[in-house]
């Protein structure tokens, strides 16, 4: 599975569960590049009602980047790493709005 999967996955559960909108309004307007250090870019955007949306490709003025490899962002998005410490460690590096990257993880912990 690639991030992009992974992330699609949760994405989906948000869009048919308007508790988990709710939660994202709090995001709404932000876009969140993820650039992989291999493979195709991806960006999440949060619409004024709090539905993500997945699109592949650059954001041309994204809220935050994130780089990471495609297994250290599958590992993060499924539990197996945490995001802290992967951005501690080097694995993750985040650019930009950091506050709401790490609204937006803690609100994935509780979808997954």
């Amino acid at each position: 599975m690639s991030s992009f999967e992974a992330l699609d996955g949760i994405v989906k559960k948000v869009q048919s569960n308007p508790g988990l909108l709710q939660e994202f309004r709090k995001f709404s307007g932000k876009i969140f590049q993820f650039s992989l250090k291999e493979g195709d870019a991806f960006h999440l955007s949060i619409g004024p009602d709090g539905t993500p949306m997945l699109e592949r490709g650059n954001h041309q003025s994204p809220s935050a980047t994130i780089t990471a490899s495609d297994s250290a962002l599958v590992d993060i998005l499924t539990g197996k790493a945490d995001a802290v410490q992967s951005f501690f460690m080097g694995k993750v590096k985040v650019s930009g709005d950091l506050m709401s990257v790490q609204g937006l993880v803690n609100l994935l912990k509780k979808i997954r």
